[in-house]
């Protein structure tokens, strides 16, 4: 009988071991990545060169800025892999210390991962994505929208949001659990003909003239589109002194609708082309989203709209009556623009506000036709990738100083290149803001 050297018997050993682990490997792999289905996504392009150029002569320098962010509000931070939705620096007294929020949003973290993919960082993604699935999930097969406070809601809004994202993170990272996840959230948030589920929505009113903002659009009772009429938009006190009666009989209401700038069309368009949605789904989302443009004179958004047997009627304003929310309407002109089919009407309208005025304003006001209220510093990403969209440099370098004004500059400061807001003479930095002009600057 042949013996077997004590070499013979290593190397036989080895290579036993050996195909052991590949067959192991290869198992995992094929588990893990083999099953998982094949994504593509709507190929839309982001700020080149010549764009973070313009950025960067307006004080956004793209990689610094993210580079911060991820330094102090991260890895710096108490949780080390969630982003607190807000930073406030220390102040110039001793008892103004440096603080987190200690609140956790499920947007922020969605924009968070985007931030990630696209700058190819795949550990930090894949160690944030299994942190959200474990932290914010709950029974009901939605994502909590934050976590750290006494709130416990689960808003669309920001499932959409980390919907988007985690696709993002799929198509270039995702396994075979990830689909699952995906697909499970996108039959939560959209119902079985590929329309987003309708939810309780806060809608001022008057009294006097019950729902006055919620109407068909076309005029006609059909809710086929068209314009809307000054009277469908504003309700029964239209032509009247509005002084007096808005103090004295403006209320919320609750309705059940869908906010127009949920209608993510590039996210129901991949939803649909990668079999998570019906047929038609995305085309039936453009009708509705374009149907919501108040009228020839006024080429802004409606708020929300409400399906009834069918029947597609739009809410015009939100939180305050006769006004109309310019933020809402200039997130649903990136929808639009993304998928180019933003009107020139409304594009033009946009960009003659920031041109000649300098900075977006928070209302519409319908009596009046003026813009005013605070400035909508939530805009701004927004509205910056609408001007990348069209094409527009003018547009994107205006938008970029408004934005630019509020670098922090000061080379001492530890959020050097972030953009701060000011509250009650602390300087505050918020994850969200952060991370969305990052993103619309490449």
């Amino acid at each position: 009988m042949k013996r077997f050297t004590r070499r013979q018997i290593i190397i036989t050993a080895a290579v036993v071991a050996a195909l052991a682990v590949m067959t192991g490997g290869y198992l995992y792999y094929a588990k893990t990545y083999g099953n998982a289905s094949k994504i593509t996504l709507y190929d839309t392009a982001s700020p080149d060169y010549d764009w973070q150029q313009l950025a960067a002569d307006n004080n956004i320098v793209s990689d610094y800025l993210w580079s911060k962010t991820q330094s102090l509000m991260v890895t710096g931070a108490s949780d080390g892999v969630l982003i607190p939705t807000s930073y406030t620096i220390a102040g110039r007294l001793v008892t103004q210390e440096a603080s987190e929020s200690g609140i956790y949003d499920l947007s922020d973290q969605a924009g968070l991962l985007s931030c990630y993919v696209r700058a190819g960082n795949r550990s930090s993604a894949a160690r944030l994505k299994n942190t959200v699935n474990e932290r914010f999930a709950t029974d009901s097969g939605l994502y909590l929208s934050r976590i750290g406070s006494d709130e416990d809601i689960t808003a669309e809004e920001d499932n959409l949001d980390w919907l988007e994202a985690y696709l993002e993170y799929y198509a270039v990272y995702g396994t075979s659990d990830d689909y699952v996840a995906i697909k499970a959230l996108t039959g939560k948030l959209f119902d079985t003909d590929g329309q987003i589920v309708p939810e309780s929505l806060t809608v001022a009113h008057y009294v006097d003239t019950m729902y006055a903002s919620v109407d068909d659009s076309d005029g006609n009772g059909n809710g086929d589109g068209g314009d809307a009429s000054l009277e469908q938009i504003y309700g029964a006190l239209v032509g009247e002194d509005q002084n007096e009666e808005v103090s004295r009989n403006e209320e919320d209401a609750s309705v059940s609708g869908v906010k127009l700038s949920n209608v993510r069309l590039k996210l129901i368009y991949d939803l649909e082309h990668n079999n998570l949605l019906p047929q038609g789904s995305y085309d039936s989302a453009l009708a509705t989203v374009q149907g919501g443009i108040a009228n020839a004179d006024i080429p802004l958004y409606a708020y929300a709209y409400t399906v009834t047997d069918g029947s597609v009627s739009y809410i015009y304003t939100s939180e305050e009556d006769a006004a109309i929310s310019v933020s809402e309407s200039v997130a649903t002109m990136r929808n639009l623009a993304e998928m180019e089919q933003l009107d020139e009407a409304s594009y033009n309208s946009l960009r003659n506000l920031v041109l000649n005025t300098g900075i977006i304003d928070t209302y519409y006001y319908i009596t009046t036709g003026n813009y005013s209220g605070t400035e909508a510093v939530e805009a701004y990403p927004d509205a910056m990738m609408v001007a990348f969209y069209m094409g527009d440099k003018d547009l994107y370098n205006a938008l970029c100083r408004c934005v630019g004004s509020r670098v922090a500059s000061k080379s001492s400061s530890p959020a050097l290149y972030m953009i701060y807001r000011e509250e009650n003479g602390r300087y505050v930095f918020y994850a969200g803001e952060n991370l969305s002009v990052r993103l619309s600057v490449g």
